[in-house]
């Protein structure tokens, strides 16, 4: 596994080569209310998060690339320098936690999907964006992703719903388009000790 920090390294960079037309739709699969707290996890440079920032009371970007993380800070966001498996912030604290083409990235996939789920308030969604797997020309970039020993671990959207399910009362919704999925996740309640 390879220790180069390849997300700080682009972070001066990432929006200009990466940049996003619109993500309406997440925004959309969000439900947002004007009093929502949100929480984006692995959300790198902000170029997301920015699309939330006018709609709800509180936007917070948290990512482990200090590069990146700078980026968010200069478009005026909230920001953490924080691994997604250990994030720093009391239970339920926001009403979205999202994570956009990330997940595949996180080192563990399902400490990361726990602290998701303990980062959200009752009632509150999960929406996790990520490149649908399935689809053979996101299997091509994944394989270039691997050839820049980047640490990158693809999984099927069935198999991160299942993940973020795991013994927890949750309603689970996943959504398919031009090779992304959306998986969201609504925290119903808390499961029984």
């Amino acid at each position: 596994m390879s220790k180069f920090d390849h997300f700080s390294f682009i972070g001066p960079i990432y929006d200009h080569i990466f940049g996003r037309h619109g993500d309406h739709e997440i925004v959309a699969f969000a439900q947002l209310q004007a009093g929502d707290r949100v929480l984006d996890v692995g959300g790198g440079t902000g170029r997301v998060s920015i699309l939330f920032a006018p709609k709800v009371k509180a936007v917070v970007v948290s990512d482990s690339a200090i590069g990146m993380v700078k980026q968010a800070k200069e478009r005026g966001l909230c920001t953490v320098v924080s691994h997604a498996e250990k994030l720093p912030y009391a239970a339920g604290q926001f009403d979205r936690v999202i994570m956009v083409d990330a997940f595949h990235h996180v080192a563990d996939q399902q400490t990361t999907l726990d602290e998701m789920w303990r980062m959200t308030a009752q009632g509150g969604k999960i929406i996790i964006e990520e490149p649908d797997i399935e689809n053979f020309y996101v299997k091509l970039i994944a394989l270039g992703e691997k050839l820049l020993l980047m640490r990158s671990h693809f999984v099927r959207p069935v198999k991160i719903a299942e993940m973020g399910i795991r013994n927890r009362s949750a309603a689970v919704v996943i959504e398919r388009k031009n090779g992304n999925a959306w998986i969201i996740i609504t925290k119903m309640s808390e499961p029984e000790e």
